[in-house]
Formats: structure tokens, sequence, C-alpha cells
């Protein structure tokens, strides 16, 4: 049996285990997935934020049992268990560690229903509490009803079902007192729409959630909006965190490097929109998974196919097309059978330049710079 890597990285704030992410649907139910695991300790108080993956007994506990070794140290006390969002390698160890440490469970207001019942994945109120007409939204994906949209309840039950109680709820601009240390609590929608992050001014360390995660929003329009998600990515930027956490993967350190993580960030999403245009303005109208294909092509990496349905990456350019639709820039167009296609408005179809151009423009760039007092001019 396979051991289960958990590294301990010592923080500013604590301690902190970086999670796990899978690539493929297979990896999404993988025991060894978790999110980052996150320690703020002051004054023997503890904040943690989000509580890994708990894994199936056929497996080696992984994450929980580096979690308990962390708190069962002499001179500490959980006060928060913080969860990000709802999701399940950031719960799946939540109901655990309330009981065996009698944490007080935080999230933000928008995420309690989910964090408290996650088969709220299984009913169209979900998606109704956020104004979406499901029917609509299924014309939209290319789904066949409005039960298309529902994650199907044995899944649920099988792989998701981590219900916890929530103590708090919190919102934006909230602060949470560990010790001698305030957390000022962010409410960053995209990845999903009551996601919060959290920051402490004091050593400048961002706890990032899944912001990172691309693509987002996971979650289809109007229950995820792209304009929040960017949104999210700005304000987490103009922090100019010197430490950023991210919901997986590995940590970041000095304001150059943290900056770096979110522009590239946000540079995906800026090439995500003008790739929706163009593939509009070159292709004609396109349905959504028409489009998805052309823009997305990654399938394998950034959708989790369920009973042959694809969710993450097409759920998020659901998002974008909705974004640019409600800016004007793309129609919404309805064939006789029903089909929704997509449209570049006329008036914001970018210039298609051909290949060759950037080729040109290339060799230009590198005669430049091999030039004595050659300068790269933004």
């Amino acid at each position: 049996m396979t051991k289960l890597l958990w590294p301990e990285v010592r923080t500013p704030d604590g301690i902190s285990l970086p999670g796990l992410h899978c690539t493929s649907s297979g990896g999404e139910i993988y025991p060894g997935l978790s999110s980052t695991v996150s320690f703020i300790i002051s004054g023997g108080e503890v904040a943690m934020v989000d509580s890994g993956f708990r894994t199936v007994p056929e497996y080696p506990s992984g994450v929980l049992d580096r979690i308990c070794e962390i708190l069962d140290r002499p001179g500490l006390t959980l006060k928060y268990l913080v969860q990000t969002h709802w999701h399940l390698d950031h719960v799946g160890n939540s109901q655990y560690i309330k009981e065996r440490y009698g944490a007080k469970v935080v999230c933000h207001r928008i995420e309690r229903p989910a964090v408290e019942d996650p088969f709220i994945a299984s009913r169209p109120e979900y998606l109704e509490s956020f104004g979406g007409d499901l029917g609509e939204i299924a014309a939209d994906l290319g789904l066949s009803g409005p039960g298309d949209l529902l994650t199907p309840e044995e899944l649920v039950r099988d792989h998701w079902n981590f219900p916890v109680q929530v103590d708090e709820v919190v919102d934006d601009g909230d602060v949470l007192r560990v010790g001698d240390v305030e957390l000022r609590v962010l409410h960053t929608p995209g990845h999903s729409p009551g996601h919060l992050s959290l920051y402490n001014p004091s050593t400048r360390s961002l706890y990032l959630g899944d912001v990172w995660y691309f693509p987002s929003p996971c979650h289809p329009w109007p229950a995820g909006r792209a304009d929040e998600h960017v949104d999210s990515i700005e304000r987490c930027l103009a922090l100019e965190a010197e430490y950023l956490f991210p919901g997986h993967n590995l940590p970041r350190s000095g304001v150059t490097d943290t900056r770096d993580y979110l522009l590239d960030l946000r540079i995906k999403y800026q090439q995500l929109v003008r790739g929706i245009l163009v593939a509009l303005a070159r292709f004609g109208p396109l349905s959504l998974v028409d489009l998805h294909a052309e823009v997305l092509p990654i399938k394998d990496t950034f959708n989790f196919s369920h009973d042959g349905w694809y969710t993450f990456s097409i759920n998020a350019m659901h998002c974008y097309v909705r974004w640019l639709h409600e800016q004007g820039k793309v129609l919404r167009e309805v064939d006789g059978d029903g089909t929704v296609r997509w449209a570049v408005a006329p008036d914001a179809a970018p210039e298609i330049v051909h290949p060759t151009g950037g080729y040109e423009r290339d060799r230009e760039l590198i005669e430049r710079l091999t030039r004595p007092g050659g300068a790269v001019v933004a």
C-alpha cells in the first residue's frame, strides 16, 4: 500500500500542509486528493483553514493523520475551522475535526447551506436560489433538460457527502481573532458563490483558497459569475501579499512571486475572453459545446465527466459567455429546434491577425534585444 506524502511547511503564521489536486476525472475521487490545510497559530490558539479530504478506510488516512499530529501538540487549542468553500476536498475532514477538537466551524453565509447539506447539488433549488432559470441554463449548455444540470444523488452519496454543522457565518470585512492575530475575511466569489479567503495583514499572508483554480467558476451561470471571479483576482493582486497559500499546490513567498502567480491567472482569463470572441468572429454562431471545443480543447484535464456530462470547464465557459452577453459583446440566438448559439456582436469582433504577424514581431523583438542597448517597450 502506497504511503501518502504530506509535507509540512513552516510559515510566518504557523504551518501549512500543501494539498494535491487531480488532473483527470479518475483523480477527482482518489483519496489522495486534498486541499491545502493551513494553521494560523498565536498565543496557543489555532485557526485552521480548510480540513482536506477524509480518505476511505482502505487507504492510508494521509492528511488527516498530519492534521491530528499538529493539533495534538501540547499547548494548542483549535478555535476556528474556516471553510473557504463547500467542495469535498476542502470539507472532507471537517466533521471529524469538529467532534475531536471542539472547533467552531466558520464559513461565508452564502456557502452555509451547501456545507451543511452537500445534497443541495442534486436539487434544483441551489441554482434557482441565485435567480437561474433551469430550462434556460440547460438550453445554454446543450442539455436535454433541467434534470441534467443536477449532480446525481448517488455521486454525492458515494463521494461528496461530508456535511458539518456551521457555528458562525462571516462576510466580507469581518475579523477573526486568534491569539494576538486579527484575520481579515475576504469574500472572493467565483470558484463558488460563497468562497472566502483570509488575510493576515501583520505578516501579509493571504490564504487564497481556490481563487487560483483554472478554469473557474465551477458552477454554471448565475451561480457562477465570471465578473465576480475576475474581481476576486484583482482584489487579491491589490493586497501585494508577501506570502500566498493557494488551496492546492505549493505556497508562494515574496511579492514578486505572489504577484506573478496571480498575474498568470489574470492572463489566462484575458486569453479565455479573447478566445471566445475570436472563435465566434472566425466561425460564426456556435453552440456552447462547439465553442468550448474550440477555446478549451484540453477536456481530459479541465472536465470531469459524470455519466458523459462534462462539468468544470464548460461551466466556466458558460459564465464567461454570459458575462460577455451581459456586456452586449455576445448575442444569444435560438434556432428553430431550440439549439442555443452564441454570436459576436458586430462592434465587439476582435481583429484577427494572421499567424505570420506574430512570427515577424518575434523576429523583430529578438533583433532589438540582441543589439547593444536594445530595450523592450511594452
